[in-house]
């Protein structure tokens, strides 16, 4: 709990570019921490001592005025920095469930068959998403807005070519292939094995947030376009899952194989 406040009070300084005084930040937190504790431990035992004295039939004579003040305002500080503490640490854990439950939403299987302009995507597909939540103008109801890429749940044909994955970010489509392709043209003649990234440059240098969000996304018209080039490619076409340990890839040069829920 105090290390998750010590943490927050670093990451705000640091927003403000203050990384120097990060240690300070520590420093002053872990002694306040002790000051707490001291008080806390000093004000319980003397107490503790004062009753059982009482019990004793010795108790001690009743505190005056000023010393009662005096404790009251003692005990109020490790009061006050419990539960300062407690509220930041709840804060911290509320920002990683959303955070946690954000990422979910964007990198998931695909609920039911959807239709992305003349493609549609199986249900059980793993698709990644942008973020939906910047077009405040639209409802986040479409599984596909933003859509970024996607690792079908079977090997789909794209323009007539089987594919594994796909990415629609950038100025162009990508597909990993799932069987061999050659690009034949007049500069050009190559082959492309399966699991080669092939790519079909967009019609127009860069698809508007404007197209890419408004159903059924009818601007994606790949059986239209020309493959220009593939290359070979560590990671695929990168398509991102979630599962209890956090963000994965699952493997490349094959289809999207769901996990169990967690």
């Amino acid at each position: 709990m105090i290390y998750s406040f010590a943490t927050a009070s670093m990451h705000s300084l640091q927003q403000f570019g203050s990384t120097a005084a990060v240690g300070g930040i520590f420093l002053a937190v872990y002694l306040m921490t002790l000051v707490a504790i001291i008080i806390t431990v000093v004000l319980l035992a003397w107490g503790v001592w004062r009753y059982t004295k009482a019990k004793q039939g010795k108790p001690r004579k009743p505190l005056s005025c000023s010393v009662r003040i005096l404790v009251i305002c003692l005990s109020l500080y490790p009061i006050w920095f419990g539960l300062t503490a407690i509220g930041t640490w709840y804060s911290g854990y509320q920002t990683d469930r959303a955070r946690a439950t954000e990422t979910v939403r964007r990198n998931t299987p695909l609920n039911k068959s959807t239709h992305f302009g003349e493609l549609e995507i199986k249900a059980g597909s793993l698709i990644n998403r942008g973020d939906p939540h910047r077009f405040t103008d639209l409802p986040d109801q479409d599984p596909l807005l933003d859509l970024a890429a996607v690792r079908f749940l079977e090997p789909t044909p794209i323009a007539g070519v089987l594919a594994y994955a796909m990415s629609v970010e950038g100025t162009s489509l990508t597909i990993e292939l799932a069987e061999e392709y050659q690009i034949e043209a007049a500069e050009l003649a190559l082959h492309c094995p399966v699991g080669y990234i092939l790519m079909f440059p967009f019609p127009t240098s860069w698809i508007t947030d404007e197209q890419r969000i408004q159903p059924p996304y009818d601007w994606f018209t790949p059986s239209k376009w020309k493959a220009t080039a593939c290359f070979d490619s560590t990671n695929g076409v990168m398509v991102m899952d979630v599962n209890e340990h956090g963000i994965y890839l699952p493997k490349n040069g094959k289809p999207y194989i769901p996990q169990p829920q967690f």
